[in-house]
């Protein structure tokens, strides 16, 4: 991460139908713009492009994520604090959708935590986090004093096998082994989890033997509720990954990765997906714990959907 920027923005705690519909959260909270994760395929370049801050700063949402700026906003807590006292029992807050808050920027200023703190102590509702930093460790003596309000998941997007491959598409996260290490640590100390092998990278973690090897490692965990879901096919994050991988030598990988730019070989690649997935949950007995997410109507697919969640119903 080369640089970190600054801003205020006038949103906190937002409701989120497109996670209500994914059963993931009724609200979101995300503590910036752009995090410093800098993970090739992010789309959230691509949905908060027309924001002030750009046109302001002279800058796009995808230079500062190709640069690896990160773009946090320090003041989210003031508005997290009124916001969360209208919250109750039944709301389940997810921390985060567009930015990691345990990123190396947001780590370095106690954001994460301080958000989810304010959210516990004003309101009675639940939290979802999501992240790829297993710095999360360093709050679950926070979390372990709202155990049944908290469920902590860490975004599995390769077989550990394959993380060299993943490091290079998520260069500042924290490694495989490393998410899976605090994953699991959280089983351990009685915190609740959850599975997210999302996104599943083509080539990287699409073969029967790698998915599976996925979905053990976050079964260990002991997981309410599995999510898994494609790379996402909006904006230039296909394309960046497959040049990411060329730069370093790995030009079959990032061939598996141009392949599904086109939207013909994008849906076989998600037609497989499912059927990987739902194989391997059957094999392992956790079907009903499992939800595949796809941005469709399900027309023209030849899959069992029996754990899809079609986004475009």
């Amino acid at each position: 991460m080369s640089n970190v920027l600054t801003c205020q923005r006038n949103i906190g705690i937002t409701l989120s139908n497109e996670f209500a519909k994914k059963q993931l959260a009724t609200h979101a909270v995300n503590c910036g713009l752009i995090c410093g994760h800098a993970c090739k395929y992010c789309s959230t370049p691509s949905l908060i492009r027309t924001h002030r801050f750009f046109k302001e700063n002279k800058i796009t949402s995808f230079a500062a994520l190709e640069s690896g700026t990160a773009i946090v906003d320090l003041w989210t807590h003031l508005r997290v604090q009124r916001q969360s006292m209208k919250l109750d029992s039944n709301d389940v807050v997810m921390m985060s959708t567009l930015t990691d808050c345990w990123a190396p920027e947001a780590r370095g200023r106690d954001l994460g935590r301080h958000l989810l703190s304010t959210i516990l102590s004003k309101s009675t509702c639940s939290v979802r986090i999501l992240t790829k930093s297993a710095s999360i460790a360093y709050d679950y003596d926070l979390i372990s004093k709202y155990r049944n309000r908290v469920m902590v998941g860490l975004s599995i997007t390769a077989p550990v096998h394959n993380e060299h491959l993943a490091k290079i598409i998520e260069p500042n996260a924290s490694s495989i082994t490393e998410r899976l290490q605090a994953l699991h640590l959280a089983r351990d100390m009685g915190i609740r989890t959850y599975g997210m092998i999302c996104p599943v990278l083509p080539g990287i973690g699409t073969s029967q033997s790698d998915y599976e090897s996925m979905l053990d490692s976050v079964l260990a965990a002991k997981p309410e509720t599995i999510w898994t879901e494609p790379l996402n096919a909006r904006g230039p994050g296909i394309v960046n990954c497959a040049k990411a991988l060329q730069q370093k030598g790995y030009g079959l990988h990032a061939h598996e990765f141009d392949m599904i730019r086109s939207s013909h070989f994008h849906q076989l690649y998600v037609e497989d997906l499912i059927n990987t997935a739902t194989n391997a949950a059957i094999s392992r007995g956790c079907l009903d714990h499992l939800k595949i997410l796809v941005y469709s109507d399900g027309d023209g697919y030849n899959v069992n959907d029996a754990a899809v969640i079609w986004l475009k119903r």
